[in-house]
């Protein structure tokens, strides 16, 4: 998940509205090396927008990047 302020919820316990506005889920196209999570990240991908639950997690989400990936600056 990507935001501009760090929180604490659980996506498995709330629904989409619970959700702040500039939050984006990411479903990598790859797996990818784990970088820190205060590094800035350059992310590219498929956006997808509504209300949608993740049928292998029940993740709710309402923005979504698919086939994404990342890169440091």
């Amino acid at each position: 998940m990507l935001t501009k302020m760090p929180m604490a919820l659980c996506p498995f316990c709330s629904s989409d509205a619970d959700w702040p506005e500039d939050i984006v889920v990411v479903y990598l196209s790859k797996r990818q090396t784990f970088v820190q999570n205060n590094t800035i990240i350059e992310v590219e991908g498929v956006l997808e927008h509504g209300s949608w639950t993740d049928p292998e997690t029940g993740f709710v989400s309402l923005l979504r990047l698919r086939d994404a990936r990342f890169d440091t600056p």
